[in-house]
Protein backbone atom coordinates (compact mmCIF):
# COMPACT_ATOMS: atom_id res chain seq x y z
CA UNK A 1 0.00 0.00 0.00
CA UNK A 2 2.69 2.42 -1.02
CA UNK A 3 1.87 5.72 -2.63
CA UNK A 4 2.26 9.44 -2.43
CA UNK A 5 2.31 10.53 1.19
CA UNK A 6 1.18 14.09 1.95
CA UNK A 7 2.90 16.03 4.67
CA UNK A 8 0.37 18.72 5.64
CA UNK A 9 -3.14 17.86 4.44
CA UNK A 10 -5.35 14.81 4.31
CA UNK A 11 -5.40 13.27 0.86
CA UNK A 12 -7.58 10.54 -0.58
CA UNK A 13 -6.47 8.76 -3.73
CA UNK A 14 -7.78 5.98 -5.97
CA UNK A 15 -5.43 3.03 -6.47
CA UNK A 16 -5.53 -0.16 -8.47
CA UNK A 17 -3.40 -3.16 -7.54
CA UNK A 18 -2.88 -6.34 -9.53
CA UNK A 19 -2.35 -9.97 -8.62
CA UNK A 20 0.53 -10.39 -6.17
CA UNK A 21 1.85 -6.91 -6.95
CA UNK A 22 5.49 -6.92 -5.92
CA UNK A 23 5.31 -3.37 -4.61
CA UNK A 24 2.98 -4.52 -1.85
CA UNK A 25 4.72 -7.63 -0.57
CA UNK A 26 7.63 -6.02 1.28
CA UNK A 27 7.11 -4.76 4.86
CA UNK A 28 6.91 -0.98 4.92
CA UNK A 29 5.54 1.91 6.96
CA UNK A 30 4.05 5.35 6.35
CA UNK A 31 4.55 8.57 8.29
CA UNK A 32 0.85 9.48 7.82
CA UNK A 33 -2.02 7.38 9.08
CA UNK A 34 -3.68 5.35 6.34
CA UNK A 35 -7.32 4.35 5.86
CA UNK A 36 -7.78 1.81 3.06
CA UNK A 37 -11.24 1.02 1.62
CA UNK A 38 -11.60 -1.86 -0.84
CA UNK A 39 -13.93 -1.10 -3.72
CA UNK A 40 -13.44 -4.48 -5.38
CA UNK A 41 -11.20 -7.53 -5.18
CA UNK A 42 -9.42 -9.18 -2.26
CA UNK A 43 -6.39 -7.86 -0.39
CA UNK A 44 -4.47 -9.89 2.19
CA UNK A 45 -2.55 -7.90 4.81
CA UNK A 46 -0.30 -8.35 7.81
CA UNK A 47 1.22 -6.52 10.72
CA UNK A 48 3.55 -8.01 13.30
CA UNK A 49 0.65 -8.87 15.63
CA UNK A 50 -2.26 -9.63 13.30
CA UNK A 51 -3.30 -10.71 9.84
CA UNK A 52 -6.35 -9.59 7.93
CA UNK A 53 -8.30 -10.17 4.75
CA UNK A 54 -9.97 -7.23 3.03
CA UNK A 55 -12.77 -7.76 0.52
CA UNK A 56 -15.20 -5.40 -1.15
CA UNK A 57 -16.57 -2.73 1.21
CA UNK A 58 -14.16 -3.62 3.97
CA UNK A 59 -11.54 -1.19 5.25
CA UNK A 60 -8.55 -1.00 7.55
CA UNK A 61 -7.11 1.87 9.55
CA UNK A 62 -3.31 1.76 9.92
CA UNK A 63 -1.81 4.29 12.37
CA UNK A 64 1.39 6.17 11.51
CA UNK A 65 4.64 4.18 11.40
CA UNK A 66 3.01 0.75 11.80
CA UNK A 67 4.93 -1.80 9.73
CA UNK A 68 2.58 -3.68 7.39
CA UNK A 69 2.62 -5.65 4.15
CA UNK A 70 0.20 -7.49 1.93
CA UNK A 71 -0.72 -9.14 -1.38
CA UNK A 72 -3.33 -8.34 -4.01
CA UNK A 73 -5.39 -11.12 -5.58
CA UNK A 74 -6.46 -10.38 -9.13
CA UNK A 75 -7.43 -6.74 -9.67
CA UNK A 76 -8.05 -4.76 -6.47
CA UNK A 77 -9.52 -1.26 -6.52
CA UNK A 78 -8.92 0.90 -3.45
CA UNK A 79 -9.63 4.29 -2.00
CA UNK A 80 -6.72 5.27 0.26
CA UNK A 81 -6.89 8.17 2.68
CA UNK A 82 -3.61 9.50 4.06
CA UNK A 83 -3.95 11.52 7.26
CA UNK A 84 -0.95 13.57 8.45
CA UNK A 85 0.73 12.06 11.50
CA UNK A 86 -0.31 14.76 13.96
CA UNK A 87 -3.98 14.48 12.97
CA UNK A 88 -3.79 10.69 12.84
CA UNK A 89 -2.44 10.45 16.39
CA UNK A 90 -5.24 12.73 17.61
CA UNK A 91 -8.08 10.84 15.92
CA UNK A 92 -8.59 8.31 18.75
CA UNK A 93 -7.52 5.21 16.84
CA UNK A 94 -4.14 4.14 18.27
CA UNK A 95 -4.20 0.59 16.86
CA UNK A 96 -4.88 -1.11 13.54
CA UNK A 97 -8.62 -1.58 13.06
CA UNK A 98 -10.29 -3.75 10.42
CA UNK A 99 -13.96 -2.98 9.76
CA UNK A 100 -16.91 -3.79 7.58
CA UNK A 101 -17.46 -0.33 6.12
CA UNK A 102 -20.90 1.14 6.76
CA UNK A 103 -22.83 2.85 3.98
CA UNK A 104 -21.89 6.17 5.58
CA UNK A 105 -18.16 5.37 5.50
CA UNK A 106 -18.33 4.29 1.86
CA UNK A 107 -20.33 7.40 0.86
CA UNK A 108 -17.97 9.76 2.70
CA UNK A 109 -14.89 8.19 1.11
CA UNK A 110 -16.42 8.35 -2.35
CA UNK A 111 -17.35 12.02 -1.86
CA UNK A 112 -13.93 12.94 -0.52
CA UNK A 113 -12.35 11.27 -3.56
CA UNK A 114 -14.64 12.99 -6.10
CA UNK A 115 -12.58 15.72 -7.75
CA UNK A 116 -15.40 16.78 -10.07
CA UNK A 117 -16.95 18.90 -7.33
CA UNK A 118 -14.22 20.29 -5.06
CA UNK A 119 -14.96 20.67 -1.36
CA UNK A 120 -14.26 23.76 0.69
CA UNK A 121 -11.70 23.28 3.45
CA UNK A 122 -14.41 23.66 6.08
CA UNK A 123 -16.68 21.09 4.48
CA UNK A 124 -13.81 18.69 3.92
CA UNK A 125 -12.78 18.96 7.57
CA UNK A 126 -16.36 18.36 8.70
CA UNK A 127 -16.65 15.26 6.52
CA UNK A 128 -13.36 13.89 7.83
CA UNK A 129 -14.58 14.42 11.39
CA UNK A 130 -17.76 12.46 10.63
CA UNK A 131 -15.77 9.74 8.85
CA UNK A 132 -13.44 9.11 11.78
CA UNK A 133 -16.26 9.29 14.30
CA UNK A 134 -17.96 6.51 12.30
CA UNK A 135 -14.73 4.48 12.06
CA UNK A 136 -14.36 4.68 15.85
CA UNK A 137 -17.97 3.65 16.45
CA UNK A 138 -18.30 0.59 14.18
CA UNK A 139 -17.17 -2.76 15.62
CA UNK A 140 -14.00 -4.42 14.44
CA UNK A 141 -14.38 -7.10 11.77
CA UNK A 142 -14.11 -10.76 12.64
CA UNK A 143 -11.92 -11.30 9.58
CA UNK A 144 -9.02 -9.84 11.53
CA UNK A 145 -6.83 -12.61 12.92
CA UNK A 146 -4.98 -11.47 16.06
CA UNK A 147 -1.71 -13.28 16.63
CA UNK A 148 -0.88 -14.53 20.13
CA UNK A 149 2.19 -13.22 21.95
CA UNK A 150 2.89 -16.18 24.25
CA UNK A 151 5.89 -18.10 22.85
CA UNK A 152 4.13 -21.48 23.01
CA UNK A 153 1.00 -20.19 21.33
CA UNK A 154 3.12 -18.41 18.74
CA UNK A 155 4.66 -21.75 17.75
CA UNK A 156 1.18 -23.19 17.29
CA UNK A 157 -0.08 -20.17 15.36
CA UNK A 158 2.97 -20.11 13.08
CA UNK A 159 2.54 -23.81 12.34
CA UNK A 160 -1.18 -23.43 11.54
CA UNK A 161 -0.64 -20.37 9.38
CA UNK A 162 1.99 -22.30 7.41
CA UNK A 163 -0.29 -25.38 7.18
CA UNK A 164 -3.95 -24.65 8.03
CA UNK A 165 -4.94 -28.24 7.21
CA UNK A 166 -3.64 -29.49 10.57
CA UNK A 167 -6.49 -30.64 12.80
CA UNK A 168 -4.79 -31.31 16.12
CA UNK A 169 -6.73 -30.66 19.31
CA UNK A 170 -5.47 -28.08 21.76
CA UNK A 171 -4.42 -30.95 24.05
CA UNK A 172 -2.31 -32.42 21.23
CA UNK A 173 -0.71 -29.04 20.58
CA UNK A 174 -0.11 -28.71 24.30
CA UNK A 175 1.88 -31.93 24.43
CA UNK A 176 3.96 -30.65 21.52
CA UNK A 177 4.79 -27.26 23.08
CA UNK A 178 4.85 -28.27 26.76
CA UNK A 179 1.63 -26.82 28.20
CA UNK A 180 -1.81 -28.05 29.21
CA UNK A 181 -4.78 -27.39 26.97
CA UNK A 182 -6.36 -25.38 29.79
CA UNK A 183 -3.31 -23.12 30.04
CA UNK A 184 -3.18 -22.63 26.29
CA UNK A 185 -6.91 -21.85 26.10
CA UNK A 186 -6.58 -19.26 28.89
CA UNK A 187 -3.56 -17.61 27.31
CA UNK A 188 -5.11 -17.58 23.84
CA UNK A 189 -8.22 -15.88 25.20
CA UNK A 190 -6.01 -13.37 27.02
CA UNK A 191 -3.87 -12.61 23.95
CA UNK A 192 -6.54 -12.63 21.23
CA UNK A 193 -9.97 -12.58 22.87
CA UNK A 194 -10.83 -15.82 21.05
CA UNK A 195 -11.23 -19.51 21.80
CA UNK A 196 -9.03 -21.93 19.86
CA UNK A 197 -11.98 -22.97 17.67
CA UNK A 198 -12.87 -19.35 16.95
CA UNK A 199 -9.26 -18.48 16.14
CA UNK A 200 -8.82 -21.47 13.82
CA UNK A 201 -12.11 -20.76 12.04
CA UNK A 202 -10.98 -17.20 11.37
CA UNK A 203 -7.74 -18.48 9.91
CA UNK A 204 -9.54 -21.06 7.75
CA UNK A 205 -12.07 -18.53 6.46
CA UNK A 206 -9.39 -16.00 5.53
CA UNK A 207 -7.42 -18.72 3.74
CA UNK A 208 -10.59 -19.92 2.00
CA UNK A 209 -11.28 -16.41 0.70
CA UNK A 210 -7.68 -16.08 -0.41
CA UNK A 211 -7.86 -19.43 -2.20
CA UNK A 212 -11.14 -18.57 -3.93
CA UNK A 213 -9.69 -15.23 -5.06
CA UNK A 214 -6.67 -17.09 -6.44
CA UNK A 215 -8.89 -19.42 -8.49
CA UNK A 216 -8.70 -22.58 -6.36
CA UNK A 217 -11.49 -25.13 -6.74
CA UNK A 218 -13.48 -26.56 -3.83
CA UNK A 219 -11.49 -29.79 -4.15
CA UNK A 220 -8.20 -27.90 -3.91
CA UNK A 221 -9.45 -25.82 -0.97
CA UNK A 222 -10.64 -28.93 0.88
CA UNK A 223 -7.14 -30.42 0.60
CA UNK A 224 -5.44 -27.13 1.53
CA UNK A 225 -7.61 -26.58 4.60
CA UNK A 226 -7.94 -30.10 5.96
CA UNK A 227 -11.51 -31.00 4.99
CA UNK A 228 -12.36 -34.56 4.06
CA UNK A 229 -14.08 -33.60 0.79
CA UNK A 230 -15.19 -30.67 -1.33
CA UNK A 231 -18.73 -31.15 0.03
CA UNK A 232 -17.44 -30.96 3.59
CA UNK A 233 -15.61 -27.73 2.78
CA UNK A 234 -18.68 -26.28 1.06
CA UNK A 235 -20.96 -27.07 4.02
CA UNK A 236 -18.48 -25.49 6.44
CA UNK A 237 -18.06 -22.38 4.29
CA UNK A 238 -21.82 -21.87 4.05
CA UNK A 239 -22.19 -22.34 7.80
CA UNK A 240 -19.62 -19.72 8.76
CA UNK A 241 -20.34 -17.17 6.02
CA UNK A 242 -23.96 -17.76 4.89
CA UNK A 243 -22.73 -18.01 1.31
CA UNK A 244 -21.47 -20.76 -0.94
CA UNK A 245 -18.04 -20.59 -2.60
CA UNK A 246 -19.65 -20.41 -6.05
CA UNK A 247 -21.40 -17.18 -5.11
CA UNK A 248 -18.11 -15.68 -4.03
CA UNK A 249 -16.42 -16.69 -7.29
CA UNK A 250 -19.19 -15.08 -9.34
CA UNK A 251 -19.01 -11.92 -7.25
CA UNK A 252 -15.24 -11.66 -7.65
CA UNK A 253 -15.49 -12.27 -11.40
CA UNK A 254 -18.24 -9.72 -11.99
CA UNK A 255 -17.77 -7.37 -9.04
CA UNK A 256 -14.93 -5.14 -10.28
CA UNK A 257 -17.47 -2.59 -11.48
CA UNK A 258 -19.94 -3.21 -8.65
CA UNK A 259 -19.51 -1.20 -5.49
CA UNK A 260 -22.65 -1.98 -3.56
CA UNK A 261 -22.38 -3.25 0.02
CA UNK A 262 -21.82 -6.88 0.87
CA UNK A 263 -24.22 -8.62 3.28
CA UNK A 264 -23.30 -8.41 6.95
CA UNK A 265 -23.25 -12.21 7.02
CA UNK A 266 -19.88 -12.29 5.27
CA UNK A 267 -18.29 -12.21 8.72
CA UNK A 268 -17.62 -15.65 10.18
CA UNK A 269 -19.96 -17.09 12.78
CA UNK A 270 -17.61 -19.04 14.99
Amino acid sequence: MNGKEPQQHALIVERTLHRRSEQNTEPHRHAPGQFVLVRSGVLYGHTQDQRWLLKRNMAVWIPPDVVHWGSAFDRVELLVLYLPAEQARACGLPAVKLIDASLLIVALCERLADTRSPLTDARRTAMLDILFDEIRSVPGSTLALPLPQDARLKKIADSLVANPAQRKSLAEWGRQVGATDRTLARLLRKDTGLSFREWHNRLLLAEAWRGIASGASNEQLAAMLGFSSSDSFGHWFRRVSDQCPGQIRKRLQSGSSTRGPLPDSDSPRT
